[in-house]
C-alpha cells in the first residue's frame, strides 16, 4: 500500500464522520435551545462538537463571531465566514487559533477538539443579522470524575457553600442521557456524561437560573473546583437487525510499527465522549470493567469515553489486530506489529488492497461530483429584475 493512500484514507474518514456522524451539540438545563434567542451550553473539552446556526441555506453568507467574557469593552469578533477562505486579520492569536482549528460545516461551526479556554460567547450572523447565540462553557475532562456501577463507583455528591453577603451556591451534576448499550446481544457497557453546574441563592431564593459551573465561577470566583462527570454500567440488549461485524461504510485502516518499551495511542474515527464505542483485541472484547479492574499494558482513554486505546509495548515482538466500532458500526482497524514479526499474512495484505481500491474509488467519485457541481452553477441563470 502507497504511503499516500492512509493519508487520503483518514482525509475522507474526516469526511465520512462530519458528513455523517451525529455531532454533540451541548447540554442545556432545562428548555432546549431556540433559534434566535440566547443558550447556555455545556460541553466536555477535547471531544468533537458543532454549533448549529439556524434557518441557512447553501448561498448564505455565514459568519461566526466570539467573545472572550475576559475581553473588557470589547464586542464579539469575526473569526470565520463561508464565503472567505483568505487569511483574516485577526487581533488576537485566539482567533488565530480558532481560525485553524475550527470548520464550517453547511453555515454551522464544527470545532474537533475543542479546549477549555474556548469557553465563551459565540454567535451566527447571516448577513446582518444575529440568529444564534450559543453561551459555551467547555468543561475540563483532565478533572473528569469517572465511576463504574458495576465495579461499586459511585457519583459526586451535590456540595453546598457559602458565599459572600448571605449567598450560597450549590454545585450538583446534571446528568445527559443515558447512551445505547455499545453492543448487543452480548454483555456490554453503557454511559452517560455529566456536567457541573452551581444554582446560587440568597436567603432561600433563587438569584438566577443554575449555569455551567465554569460560568458561574466567572460572577462568583470564590466557588470550588468541580469536573465533569462519566457514569458507566454493563448492558445487555437483544440485535434489532442481524450483527455484521467486518463491515463498513468506510473505515480507517492503519499499520503501527511500535518499538519496545514504547505507547501507541489509537484513536478510534467518528468516536467521542457522546458516543457508544468499543474495542477488540482480535476476538477478545476490551471493555472498561475488565481494564479498570487490573494492571494491564491496555487501557481505554477517560476523556474521550474510550475513544483511544492506550498500548504499552515490553521486549518482544507481537503482531495484533484491533478493531473499534462507533454506534454499532465498524470505523477503524489497526494492525500492530512490532519490526522484529513476519510482513503481514496474504488475507490482511488482500484487505489493503481492497482498501486502497474504496480509497481510489471515492476519491475519483468526490472530486466528480465537485466538478458536476461547478458546472451547475455555471450554467443556473442570473436572476433578472424587471422594473
Amino acid at each position: 500500500m502507497s504511503c499516500g493512500a492512509p493519508c487520503v484514507a483518514f482525509f475522507l474518514g474526516w469526511i465520512f464522520v462530519v458528513a455523517n456522524a451525529n455531532l454533540y451539540e451541548g447540554h442545556s438545563l432545562g428548555s432546549s435551545c431556540l433559534p434566535g434567542y440566547p443558550c447556555t451550553l455545556a460541553f466536555i473539552s477535547d471531544n468533537p462538537v458543532i454549533l448549529r446556526c439556524p434557518y441557512t441555506h447553501p448561498r448564505a453568507q455565514v459568519s461566526w463571531q466570539y467573545l472572550d467574557p475576559r475581553w473588557t469593552n470589547e464586542q464579539p469578533i469575526t473569526f470565520l465566514r463561508s464565503e472567505s477562505s483568505s487569511w483574516p486579520s485577526l487581533s488576537h492569536a485566539k482567533l488565530m487559533r480558532f481560525w485553524f482549528r475550527s470548520r464550517l460545516i453547511a453555515g454551522h461551526l464544527y470545532i474537533p477538539s475543542p479546549s477549555i479556554k474556548d469557553s465563551g460567547v459565540y454567535t451566527c450572523q447571516v448577513g446582518d443579522a444575529t440568529i444564534a447565540y450559543y453561551n459555551v462553557d467547555f468543561q475540563d475532562a483532565g478533572h473528569l470524575h469517572v465511576s463504574h456501577a458495576s465495579l461499586g463507583g459511585t457519583i459526586l455528591d451535590n456540595v453546598t457553600v457559602e458565599l459572600e453577603n448571605g449567598t450560597r451556591a450549590e454545585l450538583f451534576t446534571s446528568w445527559s442521557p443515558w447512551q445505547a448499550c455499545d453492543r448487543c446481544s452480548r454483555l456490554g457497557e453503557r454511559k452517560r456524561v455529566g456536567f457541573c453546574y452551581a444554582q446560587v441563592t440568597k436567603s432561600d431564593q433563587e438569584v438566577e437560573k443554575p449555569l455551567p459551573c465554569g460560568i458561574a465561577r466567572r460572577k462568583y470566583p470564590m466557588l470550588p473546583q468541580r469536573g465533569p462527570e462519566l457514569r458507566m454500567e454493563t448492558c445487555r440488549v437483544p440485535c434489532d437487525t442481524p450483527e455484521k461485524p467486518n463491515t463498513a461504510s468506510l473505515l480507517v485502516f492503519t499499520t503501527l510499527h511500535p518499538q519496545p518499551m514504547s505507547v501507541a495511542h489509537l484513536r478510534c474515527p467518528s468516536s467521542s465522549i457522546y458516543s457508544p464505542v468499543y474495542w477488540q483485541e482480535g476476538l477478545t472484547k476490551l471493555t472498561h470493567f475488565e481494564l479498570l479492574q487490573k494492571n494491564s499494558s491496555q487501557s481505554l482513554d477517560k476523556a474521550t469515553g474510550g475513544g483511544i486505546l492506550h498500548l504499552t509495548f515490553q521486549n518482544g515482538s507481537q503482531s495484533t489486530v484491533y478493531w473499534c466500532y462507533v454506534n454499532g458500526h465498524l470505523v477503524g482497524r489497526f494492525f500492530v506489529t512490532s519490526p522484529a514479526t513476519v510482513p503481514a499474512p496474504k488475507e490482511l495484505a488482500r484487505s489493503y488492497s481492497s482498501i486502497e481500491a474504496l480509497v481510489v474509488g471515492l476519491s475519483i467519485f468526490l472530486v466528480f461530483m465537485m466538478f458536476l457541481s461547478i458546472i451547475q452553477s455555471c450554467r443556473r441563470k442570473p436572476e433578472t429584475t424587471i422594473v
